[in-house]
């Protein structure tokens, strides 16, 4: 039993490790992305808002238009109940959508991840007891581990922080189009070249086991296509 009791433990330290670098790495990028979507959304909630200088021209232009009708019309200046309603356009909504999801994203993922480090502090505490016993508790708690789809999770974080990704992406195109046409068909050729690599990445292994290609999304694919 001691010996069982040893090799146990040395495979959960060993998956453990393993799992914490992947976590400590993700939570670095998540970080940095963070910091990153949220100073595009400083500018982006904007979109969203009237223009308070256009709201003035606007203005002035309707105290002018009242005076030129003459004295007696000078006093009575309205603005129509329609201009003080503001609509922001549909391409800022879809921006604000994309890269404020993408922030929420980037940071239920931070989230995550540190919730699985505290999970896995507790998997490998272990009370003191004699090796059958740790041998009977390990299995247990490693079932535990299993059943309620903790590999999965990691496998899930990844994915998670490409989704992020990807809207960010998606915004930022529909942005710059909303600047300059020339920078976003730039910007857009060399996001569509590298989406279209992820992609192929992820779809390789579905179709050549030799391929080393391996990563959560491609055994996601590649447990579909064996269901199938």
């Amino acid at each position: 039993w001691q010996s069982y009791a040893q090799h146990m433990r040395d495979y959960d330290e060993a998956m453990v490790r393993a799992w914490k670098e992947e976590v400590d790495t993700l939570l670095v990028f998540a970080g940095l992305f963070s910091a990153i979507v949220t100073a595009f959304n400083i500018e982006a909630y904007r979109l969203l808002q009237p223009d308070p200088s256009q709201s003035s021209i606007q203005l002035l232009q309707l105290i002018s238009q009242q005076l030129a009708q003459g004295p007696t019309k000078a006093g009575t200046i309205g603005v129509p109940a329609a201009q003080n309603i503001f609509k922001p356009p549909t391409q800022s909504i879809r921006i604000n959508a994309c890269w404020f999801s993408s922030l929420i994203c980037a940071l239920f993922s931070a989230l995550i991840c540190i919730m699985v480090k505290q999970w896995m502090r507790e998997y490998l505490s272990n009370p003191p007891s004699s090796p059958r016993h740790n041998v009977r508790f390990r299995q247990y708690r490693y079932d535990g581990l299993v059943a309620w789809g903790v590999p999965e999770m990691m496998a899930f974080l990844p994915i998670l922080l490409e989704l992020s990704l990807v809207l960010f992406l998606v915004g930022l195109v529909d942005f710059l189009f909303q600047l300059q046409c020339t920078v976003a068909a730039i910007a857009t050729c060399l996001i569509t070249m590298a989406l279209l690599f992820y992609v192929a990445t992820a779809i390789a292994p579905v179709f050549s086991a030799h391929c080393p290609y391996k990563s959560p999304q491609s055994w996601m694919l590649v447990g579909l296509r064996s269901k199938l």
